[in-house]
């Protein structure tokens, strides 16, 4: 259906390019929208147990990076807005749901446990070294420099993480976790010698850059809301979302669209529609339950009422060469 004021829009949208909108469209410029059928969850509605961590191998910082493993995964899930299941109710039904894994669906009385369960292994935690010895070089003017032997030290972690629905237990997204650590010391000794302390110490920075940079948990699980208005002014076109400051959003951000559609079978497909940003206004475009986000005219035809809005969480910032050494698999 052809909808009013969208003619006007086009024309503002070619004479302003890529300019960003930067402020909020008032409330006599809503216009009507079709609702969806199939309305989207908040990410209040969505509730996550973190199992505690496998790890199938001996190893002098296991109980460490397991700890590690789920507190930053715990993080991740806390920040995205999801509601988090209790550790230890979580410890206690780690057998009942690992049982579950294996027949293909959790038995449930009562109100449901959790919509997503988060499984955890660590894979691997191989520390390796090499020895240099010491060295002198001169250069043209005759200086000399020294370069005292010393031993570098490399420490990989690996994890892989399930998250799986409940009580189906179908496997939703399987993670990949993998970090690298660098330890240097200085040293006549070839063998290279390191405590315990410190080779923990490092197998522990490890696995937290391996939660810290991997952003695909942060992806499933960043905070998600209905459209439930749409506005269209010279400024542009904007939709409002039910997820605000409260959700850690703020002007500028990357919001991407999806809609939901069930079949006659039942069956749930998700189709991603477009993106669009917060609007660049400080005071208007963000409230504590709600923000304005700016789409473009092609998405407006599309967008419903109840249709999935989601943060676009960033990733590595172009400073952070370790992010983006992870992201790289270096």
């Amino acid at each position: 259906m052809f909808k009013k004021g969208l003619v006007a829009v086009a024309v503002s949208t070619i004479l302003t390019g890529c300019i960003s909108v930067k402020e909020v469209c008032p409330p006599n410029t809503q216009i009507d929208i079709e609702t969806s059928k199939t309305p989207a969850k908040t990410s209040d509605d969505i509730k996550v147990i973190v199992l505690p961590v496998d790890m199938a191998f001996d190893d002098v910082a296991k109980g460490r990076l397991q700890t590690v493993f789920r507190n930053d995964l715990e993080a991740v899930v806390e920040k995205s807005g999801a509601k988090m299941v209790d550790r230890k109710l979580a410890n206690k039904l780690k057998n009942e749901i690992k049982l579950a894994e294996q027949s293909g669906r959790l038995n449930t009385k009562g109100v449901p446990i959790a919509d997503l369960a988060i499984l955890t292994e660590v894979t691997a935690s191989d520390l390796s070294y090499s020895f240099t010895e010491r060295k002198e070089k001169t250069n043209d003017e005759g200086e000399t420099k020294v370069y005292p032997a010393h031993c570098d030290f490399r420490t990989e972690v690996k994890a892989v993480a399930k998250v799986v629905s409940l009580p189906e237990m179908e496997v939703i997204q399987r993670i990949e976790f993998s970090s690298t650590d660098y330890f240097e010391s200085e040293t006549n000794n070839s063998r290279c010698p390191i405590s315990n302390a410190q080779y923990t110490s490092m197998a522990s920075d490890a696995a937290s850059d391996a939660v810290k940079h991997n952003f695909e948990l942060q992806k499933l699980l960043a905070p998600s809301a209905p459209v439930t208005e749409m506005r269209q002014c010279e400024a542009g076109t904007m939709v409002k979302v039910a997820m605000g400051s409260g959700k850690r959003i703020k002007p500028g951000a990357d919001i991407s669209f999806s809609q939901v559609f069930k079949s006659e079978e039942g069956d749930i497909e998700t189709y991603t529609i477009g993106d669009g940003y917060v609007v660049q206004h400080e005071l208007d475009a963000v409230k504590p339950s709600f923000s304005w986000v700016a789409i473009d005219e092609e998405l407006s035809l599309k967008l419903r009422k109840g249709d999935t809005a989601k943060l676009v969480p960033e990733e590595c910032a172009v400073w952070d060469v370790k992010c983006q050494l992870d992201n790289w698999g270096v």
